[in-house]
């Protein structure tokens, strides 16, 4: 499947908050009295989980516009949570460099193509991103990704800085730290976010950026009595 904007979402969510396996299952007497048989099967599951709704929705939206046919059924047990049991999906997903433990790639057409490039940003910034008042942040601890992550921000203009975090359990992995610098911060417009606390929170930063909202200045204060 040629590599479209509906793809590179879905994957990059997928990379950032989401998770694919086998799931070994039977097969339900309605099933095996319709003539199929009882051996157990391979279900081939593709799963994404966040908070935002918005996220959760748009998610379901563009799988089912590579795959109009495919059901994708909501967690019972954790509203943060949606399933697709889809093998092509599935394949898609590992055909692109997904892997267990984090151990994901990003394909050079994504890297080097301007508007798969920013779909792609603001799928990470929306999943492993934190808005602050000077800088925005992303974590990841896929080394490899983050400073694939990283040049795909200095392609795009953004001044950035990589930081290793040691973990205090030794069990555990590296964790990386982006960081967009105070100096790029406006220019993250041109990215945005489609989660939505994140979004609101982006413009009123933004806006306090603004010539006209200098720190001291009564627009400021204003706007800052609202955090």
């Amino acid at each position: 499947m040629k590599l479209n904007e509906e793809i590179v979402f879905v994957y990059a969510h997928i990379c950032c908050d989401g998770n694919t396996y086998i799931k070994r299952e039977k097969r339900s007497p309605s099933s095996m009295r319709t003539g199929r048989t009882d051996k157990p099967f391979n279900r081939y599951v593709v799963e994404y989980t966040n908070n935002c709704p918005k996220l959760l929705d748009l998610m379901i939206e563009n799988i089912k516009k590579l795959f109009p046919e495919n059901y994708i059924c909501k967690s019972s047990n954790k509203k943060s949570r949606i399933q697709a049991a889809n093998k092509k999906l599935y394949d898609l997903m590992k055909d692109l460099g997904h892997q267990k433990e984090g151990k994901w790639t990003i394909p050079p057409q994504i890297v080097t193509k301007p508007k798969l490039r920013k779909i792609w940003l603001r799928a990470f910034f929306d999943d492993e991103g934190c808005v602050y008042k000077n800088c925005i942040i992303g974590y990841n601890t896929n080394k490899k990704a983050i400073f694939t992550i990283n040049k795909m921000l200095n392609l795009e203009g953004f001044n950035t800085a990589v930081y290793k975090r040691a973990p205090k359990n030794k069990r555990h992995k590296n964790c990386y730290t982006l960081r967009i610098l105070s100096n790029s911060f406006l220019l993250f417009k041109k990215i945005g976010f489609d989660h939505t606390e994140k979004k609101e929170k982006y413009n009123r930063y933004h806006k306090m950026r603004q010539p006209g909202f200098e720190p001291r200045s009564p627009a400021f204060f204003f706007c800052s009595s609202f955090f």
